[in-house]
């Protein structure tokens, strides 16, 4: 009798455990919000993800880089040793202007 109880309550502690972990593993984490998406990004990480999409762009030398009142982003940079204004929107598109 007394082995039968050891042996349920040991089962009920690995299954309790198990969900826990199953539980903390699919709960999002600090840095995401419910939709997976960065739940806040510093200014630092968004000037530098902009000046990367704008080389990754086939934009060099991407300088004066400032967020304008709409989200988007706007810098100076070069291609073909010509000197471009450069625009990052919020969708990710760059365009020279």
């Amino acid at each position: 009798m007394n082995r039968a109880f050891l042996t349920v309550a040991v089962l009920g502690a690995s299954v309790i455990a198990a969900v826990g972990a199953h539980a903390q593993s699919s709960a999002p984490s600090a840095e995401t919000n419910s939709r997976g998406q960065m739940a806040s990004w510093t200014p630092t990480a968004e000037a530098s993800y902009a000046k990367s999409a704008m080389q990754r762009a086939g934009y060099n030398s991407v300088s004066n880089l400032a967020r304008g009142s709409d989200g988007s982003w706007r810098a100076m940079a070069m291609k073909n040793n010509a000197k471009v204004t450069l625009t990052l929107d919020r969708a990710g598109q760059v365009t020279a202007n």
